[in-house]
């Protein structure tokens, strides 16, 4: 298609079309396919091409909600239907894309005296279409695995991020025409809002403040902005004894895990992070902030401690083999320290109630963490160590790999104390963040 036809007016259908692509934007998925419905039966005299279009931009409506609100998730074979989910939501796209691809044929043999700009037009952007149908099957599959992870002890989320980012490299040129420009923009927030939570997660994992804060900001940052399309639409309910209300539109199932995984992620962040977070504000403000959180680790633990009178929690790093560790916060990359050695290289992330790690207790915990390794690095065991030299109970976990959670008490505790196993576990599974994959299928609960 040359630049001057793709310029010519097609005022009608062009118009149809925008207004479709914005409804679906905006994720006005009924409406988008009820307005091209009623197009398809006002235009029956008109030629093949745009009916075609027509049929197969409200079966695009109808996958578009089933692929936002998630509903093909995680359905087993003999359930309520004959295919699992992940094959219905492939098979309609897969359907969708056989009818785009019809299109595009129908465009490039067109008969002698018809519209030429007007079926090039439709050829053009049915061939987009084409390569959004198949960007869409590669997210569902991802979100297929993805929720299959909730279930796992650790996820291995910078795999993930290889994924997105081929994804996106593959399509974010491949449906670029000015008609389509919700669709790619919708296609390019999702997949950067999702690649920018995974790396976080994997950023914190790893203890590296400030890449971690950058992709937690940029993923809330277009969240934020992605957010604004609901609150500016407005849904009118017609009532059964007359009368209409409106109502905001209630964002798809999609958004709304993204916003709950965002919340969570900030949740581990404040607290790996809590000591240099803590050096921008005031005390008062700082448990403020963070008993905004959910879950709110600073707080539980401080509540734990009070109740169960234990000496100190604290969360240990170890930071072996990693060249990059120069301890809490932000430090300029060129910015030159020795590499820690000895306990140095066991620095506490956080450590309550003062702040401060118990030094008496440190070796005992260093000494563990390796005499114990096999036992903690199943990452659901809780080991019990009594030091009769110094009169003290340690309790040691390991939500993820480089970190391990240790509660001290004065005095002799039974390794059977289910109040601080329960905790422990409840604190770590809750760190490892896996359990957020569970609840991409609806109705779903971490």
């Amino acid at each position: 298609m040359t630049e001057v036809e793709e310029l010519r007016p097609v005022p009608r259908e062009r118009a149809i079309l925008e207004s479709f692509f914005t409804q679906l934007g905006m994720f006005s998925f009924d409406r988008a396919k009820d307005y091209v419905e009623k197009e398809k039966d006002n235009s029956k005299s008109a030629g093949a091409i745009w009916a075609a279009l027509l049929a197969a931009l409200a079966h695009l409506a109808a996958a578009e909600k089933a692929y936002h609100n998630m509903t093909f998730l995680g359905q087993k074979m003999g359930g309520q239907s004959f295919f699992s989910r992940k094959d219905s939501i492939r098979t309609i796209y897969t359907s969708l894309f056989n009818e785009l691809r019809k299109v595009v044929t129908m465009g490039r043999h067109s008969q002698p005296g018809s519209a030429p700009y007007l079926e090039d037009l439709l050829s053009h952007l049915s061939e987009q279409l084409c390569h959004f149908t198949q960007a869409r099957m590669e997210m569902a599959d991802l979100y297929e695995k993805m929720h299959s992870l909730g279930s796992q002890k650790s996820i291995n989320s910078e795999e993930l991020v290889t994924t997105l980012e081929a994804v996106l490299h593959k399509y974010s040129t491949k449906f670029h025409h000015p008609i389509l420009g919700r669709v790619e923009e919708g296609f390019q927030t999702e997949v950067d809002v999702v690649t920018q939570l995974l790396r976080c997660q994997a950023q914190v994992s790893e203890w590296s403040f400030l890449p971690a804060l950058l992709s937690l900001h940029g993923a809330n940052s277009k969240l934020i902005a992605w957010g604004l399309l609901f609150q500016r639409q407005k849904e009118t309910r017609k009532h059964l004894f007359g009368g209409q209300s409106q109502k905001a539109v209630q964002p798809p199932h999609l958004y709304l895990w993204l916003q709950r995984f965002q919340a969570m992620l900030l949740a581990k962040f404040s607290f790996y992070f809590h000591e240099a977070l803590s050096r921008q504000t005031a005390p008062a403000d700082m448990r403020a902030l963070t008993a905004r959180t959910t879950p709110d680790y600073h707080g539980k633990i401080s509540s734990f401690i009070r109740k169960h009178d234990a000496s100190n929690v604290s969360l240990v790093f170890d930071n072996r083999g990693s060249e990059s560790f120069q301890g809490h916060g932000y430090h300029h990359p060129h910015s030159y320290r020795e590499a820690p050695k000895g306990v140095e290289q066991f620095p506490a992330v956080v450590s309550l109630p003062s702040g401060e790690r118990p030094l008496t207790h440190w070796p005992n915990v260093i000494m563990m963490m390796g005499d114990r390794a096999a036992e903690l690095n199943t990452l659901d065991k809780v080991v019990h160590f009594y030091d009769d030299k110094v009169q003290s109970t340690y309790y040691l976990t390991r939500p993820e790999p480089h970190f391990t959670m240790v509660v001290i008490f004065d005095g002799r505790k039974s390794e059977k104390d289910q109040h601080i196993a329960s905790f422990l576990q409840e604190i770590s599974g809750s760190l490892r963040n896996s359990k957020p994959f569970s609840t991409l299928k609806p109705g779903s609960k971490g």
